[in-house]
């Protein structure tokens, strides 16, 4: 049995919208949408029906990708490309929290790495023999030397980092609760 034009016209909708997820990804969704549109059509639900049920594809894509965003915490590049895309459908709360929650929390991410190999490089630069001032800690009159600031850094490092995978975890829960409710195909 061949879908109507118009939900094929709608399952592209949802391939549009979800093209930030790995392609085999994508197919599955589009995959279980068809065979729920094929099974409907075949009980005698009318086009139109079909289309009210499933509601606005950008939403049921954002329904999507809030949920493959959501089933794996951790951060990956692709992972980002996916929550960029959840913004872009998400609305109000996505264009102001979740960007403030996720780029800070790759920012302090990158910095907490940062923040050590600066300690590795101004210790080895020492070694060698050359003082880099431009990085280390100066407190009013303290100032750390290069051996002590090597364990100082990698102690601030970690606390940047923490605070950075905190906040990727929030932008998750965050994500989590926005698609909350929305995929559901079975009504």
């Amino acid at each position: 049995m061949e879908l109507e034009k118009s939900l094929n016209e709608y399952l592209e909708k949802i391939e549009k919208y979800l093209k930030p997820l790995i392609v085999s990804e994508r197919v599955d969704i589009v995959k279980e949408i068809k065979s729920e549109m094929l099974e409907l059509q075949a009980s005698g639900t009318s086009t139109e029906q079909i289309i009210e049920r499933l509601g606005n594809p950008k939403e049921l894509a954002r329904a999507y990708l809030g949920e493959a965003v959501a089933k794996n915490n951790g951060f990956n590049w692709r992972r980002l490309s996916a929550v960029i895309a959840f913004y872009s459908l998400a609305g109000i709360g996505g264009m102001f929290v979740l960007p403030i929650t996720s780029i800070c929390g790759i920012a302090f991410m990158v910095s907490g790495v940062l923040c050590p190999i600066a300690g590795i490089i101004k210790l080895v630069a020492h070694l060698m023999g050359y003082e880099i001032t431009e990085i280390g800690i100066s407190i009013g009159a303290f100032s750390a030397n290069a051996i002590a600031f090597l364990p100082i850094s990698i102690l601030i490092g970690a606390v940047i980092f923490a605070i950075g995978w905190l906040l990727w975890k929030l932008t998750i829960v965050i994500i989590k609760s926005m698609s909350k409710g929305k995929k559901k195909l079975d009504q």
